[in-house]
C-alpha cells in the first residue's frame, strides 16, 4: 500500500474509533475536567442520599461523594429506619468528616426520605445518589460548573453506566433531552441529575402519591419551564443486584404511571436547548 493509502485507511480507523459512543463520553470528560478543573469551588452541593438496610453496600457509595474533585459539598444520609447495622457503620467510618450528616427517621419510603434531605439541605446545589450506586470522580465537578456556566438553566444531567449483575450485562443510558420523550417515560436517572435548591424550594419536592415513580415526576415537574442541560459524559454507575429489591413497573406502579400523565398532560412542548 502506498504511504497515502496507508495514511487514508489510518484515518478512517481513527475515525471509526472515534465514533464510539463510550469513548466519545471519555473523551469529553477528559476536555471538560481540564476546563473546569481550577474553577473556584465556591458553590455548595448538598448531596442527598436515602438508603434502607444497606450497611453492606453503603460504604461504596459514600466513598464515590467523598473523593470527589469538586470538595465543596455537604452529604446528608437518610436512614429510612434501617434495621441492620447500616448507622453503626456510616458513623465510624465517616462520623469525624465535617462534610458528612447523618439523620435517621422511621421507615416512610425513599420518596420521604430524600425530602427530609431536602429540608436539611443547605445547598446552593442539589444531587442525589442511591446508597448502592456510585459516582465517577469529577461527576460533582462538571455538572456543578455545567450549571454556573448557564444561569438561566436550573437543572443538568448526564449519562450512567447500568451495570446488570442479575444477568450479567453492561450498557450506557444517555438520551439527548427531549420533552415528549420524558413524558413518556423516565430516561432521566436520578442518581445523574442535579438541580438548583431554589428549585426545591419553589416548587416542593418528592410526591407521596406516586410513590415508585416520584422521581420521574420530579424531573417532569423541574424541567417544564426550562430544558436541562446535557453533559455529554458517563459519570455514575447503577448496578442492578438480586434481591435488592428494584422496583419494577407492576401493580399499582401501573395505576401511579397514568396518575403521573395525568399530572402533565402538557399538549404544547417548550423548546429543547442545546446539550454542553
Amino acid at each position: 500500500m502506498d504511504p497515502s493509502g496507508a495514511a487514508a485507511a489510518h484515518d478512517a480507523e481513527l475515525d471509526a474509533l472515534l465514533s464510539r459512543p463510550v469513548l466519545t463520553f471519555r473523551l469529553n470528560e477528559v476536555r471538560l475536567v481540564q476546563h473546569y478543573r481550577e474553577r473556584p469551588q465556591d458553590a455548595k452541593v448538598s448531596v442527598i442520599m436515602p438508603t434502607w438496610n444497606r450497611a453492606f453496600v453503603v460504604r461504596r457509595a459514600i466513598d464515590s461523594v467523598m473523593r470527589q474533585s469538586y470538595r465543596n459539598l455537604e452529604l446528608v444520609l437518610v436512614d429510612d429506619g434501617s434495621t441492620d447495622e447500616t448507622e453503626a457503620v456510616v458513623r465510624a467510618a465517616y462520623g469525624s468528616d465535617p462534610r458528612f450528616r447523618y439523620v435517621r427517621g422511621a421507615h416512610r419510603g425513599v420518596g420521604y426520605a430524600r425530602n427530609v434531605g431536602l429540608a436539611c439541605g443547605t445547598g446552593e446545589m442539589v444531587a442525589y445518589l442511591d446508597s448502592d450506586n456510585e459516582w465517577s470522580e469529577h461527576y460533582l465537578l462538571l455538572l456543578v460548573n455545567t450549571l454556573l456556566d448557564h444561569p438561566g438553566v436550573s437543572t443538568v444531567y448526564c449519562g450512567v453506566r447500568v451495570v446488570n449483575n442479575i444477568d450479567g450485562q453492561a450498557s450506557v443510558r444517555l438520551q439527548l433531552y427531549n420533552r415528549k420523550a420524558l413524558l413518556e417515560r423516565n430516561y432521566i436517572d436520578l442518581n445523574v441529575f442535579m438541580h438548583r435548591m431554589a428549585l426545591a424550594r419553589t416548587l416542593g419536592g418528592f410526591r407521596d402519591d406516586v410513590a415508585g415513580l416520584e422521581d420521574w415526576e420530579l424531573i417532569i415537574r423541574f424541567t417544564r419551564d426550562h430544558a436541562p442541560r446535557v453533559v455529554e459524559c458517563v459519570l455514575a454507575t447503577y448496578y442492578l443486584e438480586k434481591g435488592y429489591g428494584h422496583l419494577s413497573l407492576a401493580g399499582d406502579l401501573l395505576e401511579k404511571y397514568w396518575r403521573v400523565r395525568q399530572l402533565h398532560p402538557e399538549p404544547a412542548f417548550p423548546p429543547e436547548e442545546p446539550s454542553s
